[in-house]
């Protein structure tokens, strides 16, 4: 065969050849980009908050009908219905059990055919105003002023409670704290409603209660409980007797149906106790809204995941490219984390990592160097005041994720992000928190591969036992988050002397809850941290509930 006709066949198959490939490597998939993983899990279980435990604000208001009916012995009248006074000891008794808990404080109403005397404390302005107390001086003051007169004027009474519930809720120095916030109103009478022209109407009456459920509630108070009690001693047996003992019954029976409350019947003086029959638990039983899990010192991007080692949102990588340090989330010691001020500058409002340029002079640094971090979010006092969320509470939006963790993910910790999806990819801000993965980026691989797994399991009520006859019970939950990535962090020593190892990881799990019967407000938090080191053997952490903190 000639040469020059060898050298075309083999040129023709070359070229064949290099066709082919061409065809292949068009047709095949794209590269991908991988990186070792170090994997973590964190499981356990979980119980809801206790009704029992007293650990939010409550205020109970007692109005006690001191009208003629009622008797007073030192007077000579022992026909009535207490003549001794012992609705006031119950009271007393009361106080005194309650009093020692931090959060409980009481208003005492003594009213006929007006209120005549009622607790009073120091108002904004200076001045003395009817209102809450724990002084057991002041509350001993009212209840030794027992004295009787004439008629039982409903309205008049339900007209102060008004005032006296509104104008406590106004002169609330924390406004965030009234969603933690529970009011009892304890109602007690022994006759039917009367200013002398005769009865009351119960439609007016019930109106009254009506428009007290509806001022608490738009104020946004956790709960509001409306307890009425009908002494009923001094009726008789008399067709007529227990024809007004219905009627009054009727009445306050209406007043508890419209106050969230229960009516109860004492039949003589020497039963009536309110100690086992006011519920002084905020609510009956808390459900789980969220759960997020977080590794601050993982930051997702587009493919891969980054180190973070300082935890305050910006990579290594970046920090190198900045000159910022990424062994100090706050580079400059301002208050500002190096991620925030990055964030935050716009043209005309630039703030620099690397030059100490905080606006909030009036935020200090702690004693060990750090900066206060009220809610335990993640955020500064000072970048909340910068950014406008609350610095006392750790979701100010409401929306189940924690201020801190919302910023650094990307969103916005002042928008409920229930059903935003920033980069459309079908999923939404939420959830991406949740899961770790990257809210501004539309990439299914990085989802599939790093996001955090939940399984979470209800298991059902569980009573517990606080020594009285209400029922109380608590939800239990086991849980498990798994493919909780760990990095290779950089070795150092923080501001306030702890030691922070090569290797280690800041995981914080926040478990967010809400009443039952309130499932629309505010979540209260708790939340666990754990540190798990790259080199540990076991990365499996196991949690118990005793392992959660309150945030408040």
């Amino acid at each position: 065969m000639p040469v020059n006709r060898l050298k075309y066949i083999i040129t023709t198959i070359l070229i064949g050849v290099v066709f082919l490939l061409v065809i292949a490597c068009d047709n095949s998939p794209d590269l991908e980009y991988t990186q070792d993983r170090h994997k973590a899990s964190i499981r356990g279980t979980f119980t809801t908050e206790s009704p029992d435990e007293i650990s939010f604000p409550v205020k109970v208001l007692f109005a006690i009908d001191c009208s003629l009916s009622m008797g007073d012995a030192s007077m000579g009248l022992e026909g009535g219905s207490d003549p001794h006074y012992l609705r006031l000891d119950a009271v007393r008794n009361f106080i005194n059990q309650y009093n020692t808990n931090e959060n409980t404080s009481f208003e005492i109403m003594l009213w006929n055919l007006d209120v005549f005397d009622v607790t009073r404390v120091i108002g904004p302005g200076g001045g003395m105003m009817a209102g809450f107390t724990k002084d057991p001086d002041e509350l001993n003051r009212v209840l030794d002023n027992q004295h009787v007169d004439s008629m039982t004027d409903y309205l008049g009474t339900l007209d102060s409670i008004y005032h006296d519930i509104e104008q406590d809720i106004i002169n609330t120095e924390n406004q965030d704290n009234l969603i933690r916030t529970k009011y009892i109103v304890v109602f007690l009478s022994d006759g039917m409603s009367n200013t002398g022209s005769g009865p009351q109407d119960d439609l007016d009456i019930w109106g009254r209660v009506d428009d007290l459920n509806e001022m608490v509630t738009e104020r946004g108070v956790a709960g509001f409980n409306f307890h009425t009690f009908l002494l009923t001693e001094s009726f008789g047996t008399s067709e007529m007797d227990q024809y007004v003992q219905g009627l009054c019954e009727a009445t306050l029976q209406g007043m508890s149906n419209r106050g969230n409350g229960q009516f109860s019947i004492f039949e003589s003086a020497e039963s009536i106790d309110f100690i086992n029959i006011v519920d002084m638990r905020l609510a009956f039983e808390y459900k789980i809204k969220y759960m997020v899990a977080c590794n601050y010192n993982v930051k997702p991007g587009i493919e891969l995941i980054y180190v973070d080692s300082d935890g305050d949102g910006l990579s290594d990588n970046e920090e190198t490219t900045l000159g910022t340090d990424p062994t100090l989330k706050d580079t400059d010691g301002d208050g500002l984390g190096d991620f925030f001020e990055t964030k935050v500058s716009s043209p005309g409002h630039e703030l620099d990592p690397l030059v100490e340029d905080s606006l909030c002079n009036t935020y200090t640094m702690l004693p060990d160097g750090s900066w206060p971090d009220s809610d335990n979010d993640g955020l500064t006092d000072c970048e909340e005041f910068i950014k406008g969320t609350n610095r006392f509470v750790a979701d100010t939006d409401g929306d189940g994720a924690p201020d801190g963790i919302e910023f650094n993910m990307g969103t916005n910790p002042l928008e409920v992000q229930e059903s935003a999806d920033h980069d459309f990819d079908g999923t939404i801000d939420l959830e991406e928190i949740q899961h770790h993965s990257n809210v501004i980026a539309n990439d299914p691989k990085i989802r599939e591969r790093y996001a955090y797994q939940y399984d979470i399991q209800d298991q059902g009520l569980i009573s517990i036992d606080q020594g009285t006859s209400m029922e109380s019970y608590v939800r239990q939950y086991h849980f498990e988050i798994s493919n909780i990535d760990v990095m290779r962090t950089t070795g150092y020593t923080k501001v306030n002397g702890d030691v922070w190892r090569a290797g280690d990881n800041l995981i914080r799990f926040y478990i967010a809850e809400v009443p039952e019967d309130r499932p629309d407000i505010s979540p209260i938090f708790r939340m666990a941290e754990v540190i798990i080191n790259l080199g540990d053997d076991n990365k499996d952490i196991v949690l118990t509930p005793g392992d959660f903190t309150l945030i408040q």
